[in-house]
């Protein structure tokens, strides 16, 4: 039965924004069909907040009596005891994740080159949220320093007349060795406009298995959904595939416009079965492939919490299946949802194969930031196979290490080879690179210690640009943009045990008294991190 209340509610948020603002004139199409601004989605909201009421009361037959089965007669036949299934797992239990491993120092002298793939992935951050939420600490192992720096903007300007912009800043490391120097290399993509954004075609692949039969799990995937209808454009187009034991197309691509077909689909979903993640990518990817729309924007979200257990499971070999699309112009974005029995190496494995990134979601807020705000103009792409190089001078830096980025690293010779796949960054995107720095004993302060590079094609006609900028020596007191960025740096490696962080007697209260006075200077992003940090008083992690 479907949910007419609900279906009702989001037509009238949609819908009928126009005429709660006030506004006499009709909707604009070209302005999407989100509500006014600060609409609260509650009708998106309910699928996550009243799932197991909406699953428990959507007029499936009652059960037959324990210990019974009907026949085909529809005869109850007495077949003694059904066992009881076991307990979902805890939020800490079954979870995969993989090690990156440490960042390291390295000499200037022996390798004054360091070079990287531009990652735009947030994933590692918000499953930290997730943990630490339910009194946990981060599973070492799951986090990716880089993915929290890149969790937060740091003001960087947009660009003017070039896709990618580039921006260093030095100041003293803040909890580093006296005289060490911490550097951010940032890079920001043009930005948008709403108006300029080309037609969008979506499909979502949802993995509806027994282990998504959860509110924080496939009732938020439907909330995700519902704010995804609300925030594009009437020309747009959704496909819904579902995958348990197999692939099942649920709703072919359907305009925007057509919200009742659309919400029906969401409201229909249910879950149940086994874990055919190949099937249903491979069915998304041939939706997505009918619907393409040429110079527009096509993508594959998967909505799943990353498990794999029908079909191709191994990561590596359903990566390797989807890697091709990312040229045929369909990005892949991968979106977590759930803790336990979480495949966290799967979801960013796929997403780094896609030319896409990799979110996770916990929260109806989360979803309203990535469905709302981000997804759309994010994945507009304006610059493919983006690379970043800093070569230091080893007459004034004795050694430096890149904090981050160790599954992303590339071969030197690699950053003007045209031909290796490397990052792909859409539109508004800010992406950071720390460094910290030990000098050597001839630099002074303006000194340049060495230059940043950034390498990048353009999406349509392939052609490469190529920027620089120099890194000058400071041990002025950094800005607050560098101080939030040493911050979420040196939490992520003290939790994640790096050695050089934990051996500077670098606390977890310390950390969390200098978010909380971030916090109270309003620097932006230190509002969310402070939660995070708060939630870790009760964990059993470094020594207080």
């Amino acid at each position: 039965m479907k949910n007419t209340t609900l279906l009702a509610m989001l037509l009238v948020v949609g819908l009928g924004a126009t005429a709660c603002s006030g506004d006499p004139e009709p909707h604009d199409p070209t302005q999407g069909t989100q509500g006014t601004e600060g609409d609260d989605h509650e009708a998106a909201r309910h699928y996550v907040e009243d799932y197991e009421t909406q699953r428990d009361g959507d007029g499936a037959a009652a059960p037959a009596p324990a210990g019974a089965y009907q026949t085909e007669a529809g005869a109850a036949e007495d077949v003694g005891p059904i066992p009881v299934p076991p307990p979902p797992p805890g939020p800490g239990e079954d979870n995969t994740f993989t090690d990156v491993g440490d960042t390291v120092w390295v000499r200037a002298q022996e390798d004054p080159q360091s070079t990287f793939a531009l990652d735009v992935d947030t994933g590692s951050y918000r499953v930290a949220h997730a943990m630490a939420a339910q009194g946990m600490a981060p599973e070492p192992d799951s986090i990716r320093i880089e993915e929290w720096v890149n969790a937060f903007s740091y003001d960087d300007p947009a660009p003017e007349g070039t896709a990618l912009g580039l921006q260093v800043e030095t100041g003293a490391t803040p909890r580093g060795g006296d005289g060490t120097a911490l550097v951010r290399v940032g890079v920001s993509s043009a930005q948008l406009a709403d108006e300029d954004r080309p037609q969008t075609n979506i499909t979502f692949v949802i993995d509806t298995s027994g282990s998504m039969d959860m509110g924080n799990r496939l009732g938020l995937v439907q909330s995700s959904l519902a704010l995804l209808v609300d925030s594009l454009n009437p020309d747009d187009t959704i496909a819904i595939v579902i995958y348990g034991d197999d692939a099942t197309p649920v709703l072919e691509p359907t305009r925007v416009a057509d919200r009742d077909t659309i919400v029906d689909a969401i409201d229909d979903l249910r879950a149940g079965g086994s874990t055919n993640m190949e099937s249903g990518l491979r069915m998304g990817y041939s939706q997505a492939r009918a619907a393409y729309v040429e110079d527009g924007l096509n993508v594959v979200v998967l909505a799943s919490d990353g498990v794999a257990n029908v079909g191709v499971t191994d990561g590596g070999a359903l990566a390797e299946d989807i890697a091709g699309a990312g040229e045929e112009g369909i990005h892949l974005v991968t979106v977590g949802y759930g803790m336990g029995n979480y495949n966290d190496t799967l979801m960013e494995q796929l997403a780094n194969q896609g030319d896409g990134f990799y979110a996770y979601l916990d929260t109806f807020e989360e979803a309203e930031q990535l469905f709302v705000e981000d997804l759309t103009p994010t994945l507009t792409v304006v610059a493919r196979d983006a690379k970043s190089q800093v070569e230091f001078d080893p007459e004034f830096v004795e050694s430096y290490r890149l904090i981050g980025y160790q599954n992303r690293a590339l071969e030197d010779d690699e950053f003007r080879d045209d031909t290796v796949d490397a990052g792909e960054l859409g539109a508004g995107h800010q992406v950071s690179a720390l460094y910290e720095l030990v000098p050597t004993g001839a630099v002074t302060d303006g000194t340049v210690v060495g230059e940043a590079r950034l390498r990048w094609a353009d999406p349509d006609t392939g052609e490469t640009t190529e920027v620089n900028a120099p890194v000058e020596w400071s041990q002025a007191e950094v800005s607050d943009t560098l101080r939030l960025a040493a911050l979420v740096a040196d939490s992520a490696e003290l939790l994640k045990g790096n050695s050089i962080v934990s051996g500077r007697g670098i606390t977890v209260d310390a950390l969390r008294a200098e978010a909380r006075q971030l916090a109270d200077r309003e620097v932006a992003g230190a509002e969310d991190l402070l939660p995070l940090l708060e939630d870790l008083t009760v964990y059993g992690g470094p020594d207080e």
